[in-house]
């Protein structure tokens, strides 16, 4: 019985780990890809048709496979959880967006990358977990890595306003992964419905903005001339980056802790510095390999050091 346990475990926290790498390398390339259609586009509006696009298809998928009669049968977990972690989700993405308007990226990269150190303390703090020895050293060499692979300008913080957003959204990833993950270990819950609820949440938010904002031509006159590479690149980001991304990580954190699961999206800087390199034909300095490799050593062993802490609980 205890084999079939760790071998259960061991499966099911493999598939986690290939999964958050998938949300890494999603939410890497999504830099690059967004970066074109700024040209034509809002922040905004660009935010607004990535969730209205997954939310569409993840509601279609949701009828046929009639998910929605587990919400129908038990609501209220899936509210409270939906609701809660769309909210925060919708602040993550609201302060993210504000602050790029006013910071350079790779200054948002390393202050974003704070968020493996701060989801130790809030897992310690907020569901009492005993985590890893030495994961503080892990997760402070991802973030060396982050200022190595961003460069030497990374550290050129001003604190401003788009500085003390960044370090909320920082906060609020930690928060997220966290609240996640003591939802799914308290309810039984589906994770494409929760998801669903989450991306209504920020869709709803979006479109306030997205009418709310007077600066820019409005979306439909705007959609009217972009081309085909940016209706693909769209596509790419609403049922690549947010759908897709999104059920992962949901899925993912039912069987890992939030700190491992948050080092190992903390790898997300790395490929989307491998993206620019195979895509964008953009060079790589020495530095920048040196931090991609303590992004690559830190998390490998990380992820060593939390297979061996839970192999240890499950032997008791």
């Amino acid at each position: 019985m205890l084999i079939n346990l760790r071998y259960a475990s061991n499966a099911a926290s493999l598939n986690a780990i290939w999964g958050l790498l998938v949300v890494s390398i999603l939410w890497g390339t999504s830099y690059g890809v967004s970066k074109p259609l700024l040209m034509h586009f809002s922040v905004q509006q660009i935010l607004f048709l990535r969730f209205v696009i997954a939310f569409v298809a993840l509601g279609i998928l949701i009828v046929k496979n009639r998910s929605y009669l587990v919400f129908l049968h038990s609501p209220q977990p899936y509210v409270i959880v939906g609701v809660s972690t769309g909210v925060i989700l919708t602040g993550i993405f609201m302060a993210e967006t504000r602050a790029l308007m006013s910071s350079h990226a790779n200054q948002v990269a390393v202050l974003i990358s704070l968020c493996v150190l701060f989801t130790p303390i809030l897992e310690r703090i907020w569901l009492k977990a005993v985590l890893p020895p030495l994961l503080w050293i892990y997760g402070l060499g991802s973030v060396i890595g982050v200022i190595l692979i961003t460069g030497e300008h990374s550290l050129n913080i001003n604190f401003s306003s788009g500085t003390l957003l960044i370090l909320l959204a920082a906060i609020l990833r930690a928060v997220m992964v966290v609240s996640c993950r003591k939802a799914f270990s308290t309810y039984e819950l589906q994770t494409d419905v929760v998801t669903f609820i989450q991306l209504s949440i920020v869709t709803t938010v979006s479109l306030i903005l997205v009418i709310q904002d007077a600066s820019h031509p409005s979306l439909i006159h705007t959609l009217k001339f972009a081309s085909t590479q940016d209706y693909l690149s769209i596509i790419y980001l609403a049922l690549g980056c947010t759908l897709l991304a999104f059920i992962l990580q949901n899925h993912s954190v039912k069987s890992l802790d939030a700190s491992h699961a948050s080092l190992l999206m903390g790898t997300e800087p790395l490929f989307g510095l491998l993206f620019s390199i195979i895509f964008l034909h953009e060079t790589l300095l020495p530095l920048q390999w040196a931090g991609s490799l303590l992004i690559v050593c830190a998390t490998m062993i990380a992820c060593y050091q939390f297979s061996n802490h839970n192999r240890t609980k499950l032997d008791r």
